[in-house]
C-alpha cells in the first residue's frame, strides 16, 4: 500500500530558547566592518513574504521583524513593548467593538515617507483578499471598516474578537506593510521574492546570496526607537548540526539561537562562549496531519491514542535535553505552557503504556501485528477501514536532535507494530 502521511514536525515537547555567543572575530568578507556580527542559523527562508502559505517559518521573522515593525511588540516577560505606536490601541467601545490606535510622529519608512493608519489598512485588506495566500485570516476577517486620519487609525469589528489587541499591534502576526509597496506589487503570492524594498524598522535589506546568507543594514531613518548599533547583521544559513556549531567555533560567525543540540554541552564548559538558555516560547512538538493529504488512519481516535501512547516522550526529553536543559517539562497541553496560568495537562492521560496499545488496536479488530512489546518486531498492524499502520514521518533534514528523535519514536512505536519511514526535508519545503 502507498504510504500514509503523518507529519511530525519535532520530537517531545519541550521548552528551552538558547543563545549561543561566541569571540568578536568575524569571516570572510565581513572581517573589515567591526559592526557586523555574523548569526549562524539553520533555516533559509524560501522568500521573504510574512506569514504566508509558502513561507511560515521562524526564520523568516528573525530578519524581517526589524524590517516591517508593528505598533507593539512581546518582549521575552509577554508584556507589550511599544514600537511604532504612540501607545497601547485603546478600547472605545464593546458594542460594536471598536478600537482606536495612532502612529508615532517619528514612525517613518526608509523611503522618507511617514508610516500611516493607510499603511495598516493596507495590510488589513492584504489578509482578507482571498486570492492571497496568508496563513491565516483569524481576526482579520471580523473587521467591519478601517477609518483613517493621518497617523490615527479607528477600527470597527463586525463581532467581538477577543485577541483584538495582538492584532492590531501586529496584523498578520507580523509589522505593517507600506501601501506603496502593496499598491505596486499586484499580486502579493510572488512580492518579496528576493528582497525587501522599504524598511519601517532599526535595519533594512541589503542582499540575499541564496543558499549561504541574508544581509541587513542600519536603517538611518528610523528614530522611532533605539537605533541600531550595529552596522551590519550578516544571516548565515548552515543546515547541518554539526557544521554550525564547528562555524561558531572556527569563528566564522559570533552568534547563534540554535535549537537545543546536544553540542551546547561543549560550549558551557569553554570560557570563550556565553550560553544563555531560559523558558521561552518555542517547543518541539508532534503534529498529525488531518485534511485530504493526512492519512486516513489518523482520523480514527484511537489510532492517535496508540501513537501518543506508544511513545515515551519524557524518556526521549530525558535523553536528548538532560545535559544542556536538567528538568526540563514534557508540555501535556498546546494552547498554554507549563509557566503559563491555565496549563492543564490534557494529555497526560494518554501516558507511556506500550501494553495498553496492543490491547486497544487489537480490540478495535486490528492485525499482523504483535502479541506483546518486543524491541525485535517486525510485524506491523493492519485495521479495519484505514490500512496497514505505516506513516512519513516529516522534519527538517539536517537537524541532529530532531533526527535522534525520529530513531528513538521510530523504536518504539515499531515494538507495538506501527511503522514510521522517515522524510526529512530542508525547511523551506517542510513548511512551504
Amino acid at each position: 500500500m502507498r504510504k500514509r502521511s503523518l507529519l511530525l514536525l519535532a520530537g517531545a515537547a519541550a521548552i528551552v530558547a538558547s543563545l549561543v555567543v561566541g569571540p568578536a572575530a568575524t569571516a570572510g568578507p565581513e572581517k573589515a566592518s567591526a559592526g557586523t556580527v555574523v548569526f549562524i542559523h539553520d533555516q533559509e527562508p524560501p522568500n521573504l513574504r510574512p506569514t504566508w502559505v509558502d513561507n511560515n517559518l521562524y526564520a523568516t521573522s528573525l530578519v524581517l521583524n526589524n524590517i516591517w515593525q508593528g505598533g507593539q511588540i512581546r518582549d521575552n516577560n509577554a508584556k507589550w513593548v511599544t514600537r511604532l505606536f504612540t501607545g497601547a490601541p485603546k478600547l472605545v467601545k464593546k458594542s460594536p467593538l471598536t478600537v482606536s490606535f495612532e502612529f508615532s510622529k517619528k514612525a517613518n519608512w526608509s523611503d522618507g515617507t511617514p508610516v500611516t493608519c493607510a499603511d495598516w489598512r493596507a495590510t488589513w485588506q492584504v489578509y482578507i483578499n482571498p486570492a492571497n495566500n496568508v496563513v491565516s485570516r483569524t481576526g482579520h476577517e471580523d473587521i467591519k471598516s478601517v477609518k483613517c486620519a493621518g497617523k490615527k487609525g479607528t477600527i470597527v469589528f463586525k463581532k467581538v474578537y477577543a485577541d483584538w489587541l495582538t492584532l492590531v499591534n501586529e496584523p498578520g502576526n507580523n509589522g505593517v506593510l507600506q501601501a506603496k509597496t502593496v499598491a505596486a506589487n499586484p499580486d502579493m503570492n510572488k512580492a518579496f521574492e528576493n528582497s525587501v524594498p522599504v524598511s519601517s524598522g532599526p535595519w533594512r535589506f541589503q542582499s540575499w546570496q541564496k543558499g549561504v546568507q541574508i544581509t541587513v543594514v542600519k536603517n538611518p531613518r528610523y528614530t522611532a526607537g533605539p537605533t541600531m548599533k550595529l552596522d551590519r547583521v550578516v544571516f548565515r544559513y548552515i543546515a547541518d548540526t554539526n557544521a554550525r556549531f564547528q562555524a561558531l567555533k572556527a569563528g566564522e560567525g559570533q552568534a547563534m539561537e540554535p535549537q537545543g543540540q546536544l553540542q551546547i554541552a561543549d560550549f558551557l564548559k569553554d570560557s570563550n562562549f556565553k550560553v544563555e538558555s531560559r523558558a521561552g516560547y518555542s517547543y518541539e512538538h508532534l503534529d498529525l496531519q488531518f485534511g485530504p493529504k493526512g492519512a486516513p488512519a489518523l482520523r480514527q481516535q484511537y489510532v492517535r491514542q496508540a501513537l501518543m501512547q506508544g511513545m515515551n516522550r519524557a524518556q526521549i526529553a530525558s535523553a536528548l535535553w538532560q545535559t544542556i536543559a536538567p528538568g526540563l517539562p514534557v508540555l501535556n497541553s498546546l494552547i498554554f505552557k507549563t509557566f503559563e496560568p491555565g496549563y492543564t495537562p490534557h494529555y497526560k492521560k494518554y501516558s507511556f503504556s506500550q501494553t495498553k496499545v496492543i490491547q486497544l488496536l487489537k480490540s478495535k479488530g486490528c492485525t499482523g501485528g504483535p502479541d506483546r512489546p518486543s524491541a525485535g518486531n517486525n510485524n506491523i498492524f493492519s485495521c479495519p477501514g484505514v490500512g496497514k499502520l505505516s506513516f512519513r514521518f516529516s522534519t527538517t533534514a539536517g537537524n541532529q536532535l530532531r533526527a535522534l528523535t525520529f530513531e528513538i519514536i521510530q523504536r518504539q512505536l515499531k515494538s507495538v507494530g506501527i511503522e514510521l519511514v522517515p522524510r526529512f526535508q530542508p525547511a523551506g519545503l517542510l513548511f512551504g
